[in-house]
């Protein structure tokens, strides 16, 4: 079975669900979108109560490109008769369960996102110019074929595992993306730590630590938090460092050359791995709380500490942590019950993609692709049909690329490339900076 269509997207997260709603609206532009899951679910082993978006709910599918659009967040509130209640809400961030429950409404509305079915192949005709995507339906294992000029890759990241997490095959020690799963167990464990000083490990400690009682703390209960950072940060949440979130300074930053932008992103982690200063407060808050006459509170805070291997003992469940203190250069072993770790997560590319590399698709000195200032990989071949790159690593397009902000700028620059036509007026100075040489500015000679 063959499918022709404008542009097939493969993997259905915020991007390219964004990209599907937009392009909803369009009659002239027809497309697919294919997902493995059967369902979307937005990182739900993260779905923890309390916890917000990081960004404001304007960053939802289709505002920051068309505000009038049906399935925009507003008009999602307005269909679940919410509006009042949202306005005395008085809150921008939005309750993480709620955006996941808003893009589940919004994916159930388009007939063009296919859950269910799996790419396992894509490969290039040079005669007639277009992509040939192989697909799989998980359920029933039925073979699907689609052509297109155009592909947009939407695949996301996946779990960071270190070494010493993936070598340890204890049933309690897992990534933070496991962590909802996983919590009914873990409250009920005497000793669990918790690696990583970013927002995920942050709030894993928080859900942990409100559900410890005063009763299990005197029993001899604790949670452990250890990090090999230098401390527990915020990440950057001023208004004006907030603009490296904006086409504006992505635009900028895509005019550097590819070795200072390599330099440039390996020093900006705190902009967006540190932690919301409303959960270090949260945290802090609870910590004096319960510390109160100089108790211990339940909860220890171990920064500088390099998480080597974690062991499982032969008399008992529990593990052994194996560390090294970074500033003291001295190493040591924690036990615990169980451990969580909220290390973050990678870029893995498909396989079938890594394929395309130096026969269709371009690549720097570091075997990586060269993404274009229009979301699309240069090609090193004289085809014309483009593959656009969603969330790529942010040394190809800055801090601002995997941001839910961003999401529904970058979709218009994209379907304006495939009308031909300005479909969405470009975004022009969305920043009061001005990243480049100042304006009036006369050059040296």
């Amino acid at each position: 079975m063959e499918s022709k269509t404008n542009i097939i997207g493969i993997g259905i997260g915020p991007f390219n669900l964004g990209l599907a709603a937009l392009l909803s609206t369009h009659d002239d532009l027809t497309s697919v979108f294919l997902e493995r899951n059967s369902e979307f679910h937005w990182h739900p082993g993260l779905l923890l109560p309390g916890t917000t978006l990081q960004v404001p709910f304007f960053a939802d599918l289709v505002t920051m490109a068309d505000p009038s659009h049906k399935l925009s967040y507003l008009n999602y509130l307005s269909q679940h008769d919410r509006l009042y209640q949202f306005y005395y809400y008085e809150n921008f961030q939005i309750p993480r369960v709620e955006y996941n429950h808003y893009c589940r409404w919004a994916a159930n509305q388009l007939p063009n996102c296919n859950f269910g079915e799996n790419v396992t192949e894509v490969s290039y005709n040079q005669q007639d110019d277009t992509f040939t995507i192989y697909s799989e339906l998980t359920a029933s294992g039925q073979k699907k074929q689609y052509t297109s000029p155009n592909i947009a890759i939407g695949i996301g990241t996946k779990p960071n595992i270190p070494k010493w997490l993936a070598e340890c095959r204890h049933p309690l020690v897992k990534h933070a993306s496991e962590f909802f799963y996983l919590q009914e167990k873990l409250t009920q464990c005497q000793n669990v730590t918790v690696i990583g000083s970013g927002q995920s490990a942050a709030e894993c400690v928080l859900a942990l630590f409100r559900s410890l009682t005063p009763e299990q703390i005197k029993n001899g209960a604790s949670i452990r938090w250890i990090t090999q950072s230098a401390g527990y940060h915020p990440m950057e949440y001023s208004k004006l460092g907030q603009e490296c979130f904006t086409p504006s300074y992505m635009n900028y930053f895509q005019d550097l050359s590819r070795e200072q932008r390599r330099k440039i992103a390996a020093g900006q982690g705190l902009l967006f791995k540190g932690i919301s200063c409303s959960t270090i407060a949260e945290i802090y808050d609870l910590l004096y709380e319960r510390s109160t006459g100089g108790q211990y509170p339940g909860l220890s805070l171990n920064p500088n500490c390099q998480v080597n291997s974690i062991e499982e003992t032969d008399l008992s469940s529990k593990v052994t942590i194996k560390c090294k203190h970074t500033q003291l250069g001295k190493t040591f072993s924690l036990e615990a019950d169980a451990v969580i770790a909220g290390v973050g997560y990678v870029h893995e590319w498909p396989t079938w993609l890594e394929h395309l590399k130096g026969s269709v698709l371009a690549v720097d000195d570091n075997n990586d692709f060269i993404v274009e200032k229009n979301f699309t990989a240069q090609r090193c071949d004289k085809g014309l049909g483009k593959i656009f790159i969603q969330n790529a690593e942010i040394f190809q397009q800055s801090v601002a690329s995997p941001d839910l902000g961003v999401g529904a700028c970058r979709n218009s620059v994209i379907i304006n490339q495939l009308a031909q036509r300005e479909v969405y007026r470009p975004h022009k100075n969305t920043s009061f900076q001005q990243y480049g040489i100042p304006e009036g500015a006369i050059l040296d000679s």
